[in-house]
């Protein structure tokens, strides 16, 4: 029998697999703890920081990665919505805005985002601890949407560099106040970013303007989406002395930078026309030895990136309009719809107190 257990020890050992420690939590060493915190979700994180002081260190040493999170409320409550790319899910409704506080500036300390979605009212406007508090956001892409704009200041302020995209979508506010946005660094800095539903007609030139005096990098790109057509006869009253040239859908500036010219795209196409309600413009920066041979013609890709609504209710149209002539050719089974779905189980959404 102890030849057994001996042979049996012998081949677990010689498994490819993560050891297995025979001894307590308390009794191992850090760097395996730190290991295992690791492998953890979210959820078990935050039950294992509530046992010690320790472990509270460890677990908030350490770094969690979502694949998307979105922080959504009013002017009451605010709901924090967390994806992990493995398909996990976690949920949590604070009971009171300290709570929330708390938690948010946790996220804040651990979280790294590939997306963040924030959308909410003024709970946090006139909150001094939210809007003093210097801890900052990790994030890659960040997307505002029916959020208060004071709020969205102060998120776009908490973000560390290396934001990839910003998308906003807060009309009318947005409208009147786009000098404190184009104040941010975050902003200047950012790759690429949007607003949609604009309704001024200053946004062209006044974005322009900022990347030349910055002397901002070939390839950053910003979109907007506007209610009238008069942005683009402001853009090119504003910067006549820089024009190289022009047409009815582009402008081509020059910037202070011999190496580097603007380029301003209008969307105009068979389903966007020219008395289209709203208007879509993208500004480039780009080398001044690129040629109007490589421009890209097809403006519905960058459109769709800020409203593929625009696109999809016309082919909604187009398939109606058909759908009598092939309704007797086609049949179709309405449990074999191709649809995703994000699954999570109930434990996933958490109510428990924590400690943060």
């Amino acid at each position: 029998m102890a030849s057994n257990s001996t042979n049996i020890t012998g081949k677990a050992k010689n498994l490819s697999m993560d050891p297995i420690y025979d001894t307590n939590w308390c009794d191992m060493p850090a760097e395996i703890k730190l290991e295992c915190v690791g492998k953890m979700e979210f959820k078990e994180r935050l039950s294992l920081r509530c046992t010690a002081k320790t472990e509270r260190s460890l677990v908030d040493s350490q770094k969690i990665e979502f694949s998307k999170g979105e922080f959504v409320g009013d002017d009451q409550e605010l709901i924090f919505l967390l994806y992990r790319a493995n398909g996990h899910f976690f949920s949590r409704d604070p009971k009171d805005l300290n709570e929330a506080l708390e938690f948010l500036k946790y996220i804040m300390k651990v979280g790294v985002f590939e997306n963040l979605e924030i959308g909410m009212g003024t709970l946090l406007t006139d909150n001094e601890q939210f809007m003093t508090d210097d801890e900052l956001f990790t994030a890659k892409n960040i997307k505002f949407e029916y959020c208060d704009f004071d709020n969205m200041i102060a998120f776009l302020r908490k973000v560390k560099n290396g934001v990839e995209s910003i998308k906003i979508d807060l009309g009318i506010e947005i409208s009147r106040r786009l000098a404190e946005i184009l104040a941010i660094p975050l902003v200047q800095n950012a790759n690429y970013w949007h607003i949609q539903d604009y309704e001024k007609t200053d946004s062209l030139y006044k974005v322009a303007q900022m990347w030349i005096e910055r002397n901002t990098i070939i390839g950053t790109t910003f979109q907007v989406s506007v209610f009238g057509d008069d942005s683009f006869k402001k853009f090119l009253k504003r910067f006549t002395d820089r024009i190289v040239s022009k047409s009815e859908k582009r402008v081509r500036i020059r910037t202070n930078n011999p190496d580097r010219h603007i380029l301003l795209e209008r969307g105009l196409d068979d389903t966007v026309g020219i008395d289209y309600l709203v208007q879509f413009y993208r500004l480039i920066v780009i080398s001044s030895e690129m040629r109007e041979s490589e421009y890209n013609d097809n403006c519905k890709e960058w459109i769709c990136k800020i409203d593929p609504d625009v696109y999809e209710e016309n082919d909604s149209e187009l398939s109606f309009e058909l759908s009598d002539d092939l309704s007797d050719s086609y049949s179709y089974d309405d449990n074999n719809e191709d649809s995703e779905s994000y699954e999570y189980d109930s434990d996933d959404i958490d109510s428990e107190p924590y400690d943060y």
